[in-house]
C-alpha cells in the first residue's frame, strides 16, 4: 500500500481514523504498479538476479518456458512474457495492491516479488528526493544565500572597526558632544569672570589669564567641531559609514530569518506530501505448486475428446441414414 503523510481537509465520517495515520495515495500506488511491470523493472532485475535462466525448465517445455513457441528469445519477447508471469492488481476499495510472482520453483518466484517489492520502494525513494529537491532545495539555496550576505556585512562591519579603531563612532559623538558641551560651559564662565574682572579693576593680575584661557577654550571648542564636521575622515562620515553597514547587517539578518522561516515551511509542506510503501504482507514462499493443473487438463482434453467423437460418430450417423434413404 502507497501512503502519503497529507492529511485530508474533512473531518467527517471515516475521515477522522485517517488522519490518525498516514493517508493512502491511490494514485501513486498506480505508479508503482506500473513501474513493477516496465522494461525499466526488468532491466533492474536483469542485474539483480539471472532472470532469463529462472523461467527455463529442466525438461523441454515449448509452450510455458522460455524460450518457446509464442516467445522467442528477443528483448521485446522477453518483456511480453515477463508480463505474463508478473501481475498487479488494485483494489479500490482497500487501496491494497497484490503482486503475484509466477516462476517454476517457489524460490525463484519469492526471489523475483522481494526484488520487485525493493524496486517499488526505490522509486518510492527517488520520488521523495525529488520532491525535496525542487520543494526545498531553492529555500535552502536562499538560506545559504542570506547566510554569506550575513557574513559579508559582519566582516564590512569589522574591517571598518579595525581601521578606525572605532567600536561605535556614536558613542564616541556622544561623549565629543559631552566634552564641547562642558567646554562650552567652561568659556562662558571664563567670559563671565573676564566681564567681572573688567568691571572691578581693568588692569588686575587675572585678566590676562583669564583671557587665555578664554582663547584657548574657544580654540579647542573650534577644533572639536571640525573634527565632527570635516568631510573627508570627519566623525560624522564615520558615524554615517557606520551606521550604513549596521543597517546592511540588519537587514542581512532579517532577511536570514524570514528565508529560514520559508525553509522550515518549505520542508513542513514536503514532509506532507512525502510517500510510503507499506508492506501489509510479506512475499511467501509457497509449498507447491498451483501449475500445471494435471487433473484438471486431463480431464478437460478427455471431455473434449469424448465431445469431438460424439461430434463425428452424429455426423457419421447422420451421413449413413442420409445414404440408407437414398
Amino acid at each position: 500500500m502507497v501512503r502519503s503523510a497529507q492529511r485530508p481537509d474533512s473531518l467527517g465520517g471515516l475521515s477522522f481514523l485517517v488522519q490518525l495515520g498516514l493517508q493512502r495515495s491511490q494514485d501513486d500506488s498506480f505508479i508503482v504498479q506500473d513501474y513493477m511491470t516496465s522494461r525499466d523493472a526488468v532491466h533492474e532485475l536483469r542485474q539483480r538476479l539471472p532472470l532469463r535462466a529462472m523461467f527455463k525448465t529442466d525438461t523441454v517445455d515449448i509452450i510455458a518456458g522460455y524460450p518457446s513457441l509464442l516467445y522467442d528469445s528477443r528483448e521485446e519477447r522477453f518483456y511480453k512474457y515477463f508480463q505474463t508471469m508478473v501481475s498487479v492488481v488494485h483494489t479500490d476499495k482497500t487501496g491494497i495492491s497484490t503482486l503475484k510472482v509466477r516462476a517454476f520453483s517457489a524460490e525463484n518466484a519469492k526471489k523475483i516479488a522481494d526484488s520487485l517489492l525493493q524496486l517499488g520502494e526505490g522509486l518510492i525513494n527517488r520520488l521523495n528526493e525529488r520532491l525535496l529537491r525542487d520543494a526545498v532545495g531553492r529555500a535552502e539555496s536562499e538560506v545559504i544565500e542570506a547566510q554569506s550576505r550575513v557574513i559579508a556585512a559582519q566582516a564590512a562591519l569589522t574591517t571598518f572597526r579595525n581601521r578606525e579603531l572605532l567600536i561605535d563612532p556614536t558613542r564616541n559623538a556622544v561623549a565629543l558632544a559631552e566634552l564641547i558641551a562642558k567646554l562650552s560651559g567652561e568659556l562662558a564662565s571664563t567670559r563671565a569672570q573676564i566681564a567681572e574682572a573688567k568691571m572691578n579693576s581693568s588692569t588686575g593680575p587675572q585678566l590676562p589669564v583669564l583671557e587665555r584661557k578664554a582663547i584657548a577654550l574657544d580654540e579647542q571648542i573650534a577644533s572639536e567641531r571640525t573634527r565632527v564636521a570635516r568631510s573627508s575622515d570627519g566623525l560624522a562620515e564615520r558615524i554615517a559609514t557606520y551606521e550604513r553597514l549596521v543597517l546592511e547587517r540588519e537587514f542581512a539578518n532579517k532577511m536570514l530569518g524570514t528565508n529560514e522561516a520559508d525553509l522550515m515551511r518549505a520542508k513542513t509542506e514536503a514532509a506532507k506530501q512525502l510517500l510510503y510503501l507499506e508492506r501489509v504482507v510479506e512475499p511467501n514462499l509457497a509449498d507447491y505448486s498451483t501449475q500445471p493443473r494435471r487433473w484438471r487438463s486431463v480431464l478437460t482434453v478427455f471431455v473434449a475428446n469424448l465431445l469431438l467423437m460424439l461430434i463425428a460418430w452424429l455426423v457419421f450417423v447422420g451421413i449413413s441414414e442420409h445414404g440408407a434413404r437414398s
